[in-house]
């Protein structure tokens, strides 16, 4: 089936994926729309126009109006840099006004969503992924989420072997400078200097042996899984995203019948189309689910290992991957 109206792509300057998708809807003759986020409000502009017919709002992007799309691409947001001559506070406020019009505006549309902003907000909550996860059948780690020192001593003492990491966000901003929060192992001299986990909750769970790390993209109910030989190299042994080796080996596998399944069942639990599945498999090819991003990286694999997911996410949104 053609696609009968534009694509619509909320995404960021610099994503490349989004570059990527783009230029294949192009070579597929699919017009589209690229918002990219970073423009509103101070260099861009959107009107949204309703009335009470039940008819879906006119809308317009930078004063030129827009059909409605028939599939609509939520990649990601990135606000805007502050003016030199804008207040922090007045900033502030621009931005969360222009955040509710733009994620307002387009919430109640009606089209084909890769993956529609509620879907995102709930599938990137980790504790609740481990919750579906393992209700789902999957197996997951044994995990604390805490920042009281006792009850880390104690999920220590009784996982062995542990492993932190952030509760949602793997970045952050310290004078200026982004930082990555890589997956850390957790070490009996660490447990001396706790003080610091009162200040936020974090996620210590059993750390798991490796044979390899798997990345498993699924887009629609198409699965790409990719094993990454992590433990080949030191720095890639606790968080595979940890190491600067571009060489890290990585190869295309099966999934287990019954473990894709219930991969599509989590997708669906959670409303996603499009997810990236962090798993480990173990020496024992043992499979342990860790975390879905809802709006995660492939350009990578396809680089790697030439596995045309960016092919597939354009025919999804072109909706020619329907019959």
């Amino acid at each position: 089936m053609k696609n009968d109206g534009p694509v619509l792509i909320v995404s960021t300057i610099a994503d490349a994926a989004t570059d990527e998708v783009v230029r294949r809807l192009a070579d597929r003759g699919v017009a589209c729309l690229r918002v990219n986020t970073e423009n509103y409000p101070f260099a861009g502009s959107l009107s949204t126009t309703f009335d009470s017919t039940g008819e879906q709002p006119s809308i317009a992007f930078d004063g030129k109006p827009v059909s409605m799309p028939a599939s609509i691409w939520y990649r990601r947001m990135r606000a805007p840099s502050r003016p030199e001559d804008l207040d922090v506070g007045i900033y502030d406020f621009c931005l969360q006004e222009n955040r509710a019009a733009l994620l307002g505006t387009i919430l109640g549309l009606h089209a084909r969503w890769m993956n529609h902003p509620q879907a995102v907000w709930q599938a990137e909550n980790k504790p609740y992924q481990l919750s579906v996860a393992s209700s789902l059948g999957l197996h997951i780690p044994r995990t604390l989420i805490s920042n009281n020192p006792q009850d880390i001593r104690a999920a220590f003492a009784n996982f062995g072997d542990m492993i932190v990491k952030p509760v949602r966000s793997g970045y952050f901003v310290r004078e200026g400078q982004e930082y990555s929060v890589f997956t850390s192992r957790v070490v009996s001299a660490h447990l001396d200097e706790l003080d610091s986990a009162k200040l936020s909750p974090s996620i210590y769970q059993e750390l798991i042996p490796k044979r390899f790390d798997l990345r498993i993209t699924i887009v629609g109910r198409k699965v790409f899984a990719v094993a990454i030989d992590s433990q080949s190299d030191p720095a890639a042994a606790v968080d595979w995203r940890h190491t600067e080796n571009p060489l890290l080996p990585h190869h295309s596998v099966s999934l287990p019948t019954n473990l894709e399944q219930r991969l599509l069942a989590l997708m669906d639990a959670f409303g996603l189309s499009f997810g990236a599945v962090d798993m480990i498999e173990t020496p024992e090819h043992d499979f342990v689910f860790l975390e879905v991003n809802p709006s995660g990286q492939w350009l990578w694999l396809d680089d790697i290992l030439a596995l045309g997911i960016s092919d597939v996410v354009a025919d999804w949104l072109a909706r020619q991957d329907l019959p």
